[in-house]
């Protein structure tokens, strides 16, 4: 996850881990934000924690910083004709054995809700795809995790053209997600996937396989915050009332409090292998 650029004068130094940035190859491109991105927050927290440092143009280190441009152009060139890392006409994605969704489908929906989305998340209150758009998915991450998403290849078990890896991806929970307060913990994931690509290598098709509730029990943790309200809000007042009439209907059954709501199954989060 990259950090915006402000303005699209800024002069954007060649990221070391990410091609198709700058250069005449783009001076075409059209950026979502209107100039190409930075990666200083992330890229540091990528070097600082990161758990294997790959040889230079070794098959790992390739993979990884293919993996990297990829979701730099899925998050912040506008148009799929703009991207250098896939193969014309040819991308698609799947997750979890779900549909393959094609190029042009999965930029509309943006990489968070082509990872997160499942009726399962939505139901349980973790992440619901359908009510979050491009903008307000990456907002939302970015909210969590201000000092960037990392990610880094764990291990390689095949070159091209079809590759397969083991990956991790992680944060600090340093903001709020979803009405959660900051709890400042490390939350991470793993997956695999198999990247299917051309001579030039880019990509085909991407398969992605990994547990969500990995990465939304950590963002699940942490006390609820109210929203702070004018006092006397229609909000406010409305909060005051439902707190009232449940106070009420409780005392007036003279049952006992209900036990705290427990986390769906599906969410608890075990020690990855």
């Amino acid at each position: 996850m990259a950090a915006p650029a402000a303005d699209s004068s800024d002069t954007v130094v060649a990221d070391r881990y990410r091609s198709h940035l700058t250069g005449e190859g783009e001076k075409d491109t059209v950026w979502r934000h209107g100039a190409p991105p930075t990666y200083d927050a992330v890229n540091a927290l990528f070097e600082a924690e990161r758990t294997q440092e790959w040889p230079a143009g070794s098959l790992e280190e390739v993979v990884q910083n293919a993996i990297k441009t990829w979701e730099m152009e899925l998050s912040h060139k506008s148009r799929l004709s703009d991207f250098k890392s896939v193969s014309p006409g040819k991308f698609s994605l799947s997750v979890n054995g779900g549909r393959r969704r094609s190029g042009e489908e999965t930029l509309a929906m943006g990489s968070y809700n082509a990872l997160l989305d499942g009726p399962l998340l939505a139901g349980a209150g973790a992440y619901d795809a359908a009510a979050e758009t491009f903008a307000s998915s990456h907002d939302l991450f970015r909210a969590a995790f201000p000092r960037g998403f990392a990610w880094e290849v764990l291990k390689v078990y095949s070159g091209p053209p079809v590759i397969a890896f083991k990956f991790r991806h992680w944060g600090h929970k340093d903001g709020p997600y979803k009405g959660h307060a900051a709890t400042g913990e490390k939350v991470e994931f793993h997956g695999v996937a198999v990247l299917k690509v051309d001579e030039q290598l880019r990509a085909e098709d991407v398969e992605v396989y990994y547990d969500p509730g990995e990465i939304l029990s950590g963002l699940l943790k942490g006390p609820k915050v109210v929203p702070s309200e004018e006092p006397g809000g229609e909000g406010a007042l409305a909060v005051r009332l439902s707190e009232a009439a449940a106070v009420s209907a409780s005392a007036g059954s003279g049952a006992a409090d209900p036990p705290p709501q427990q986390a769906c199954p599906f969410l608890s989060s075990g020690k990855p292998q």
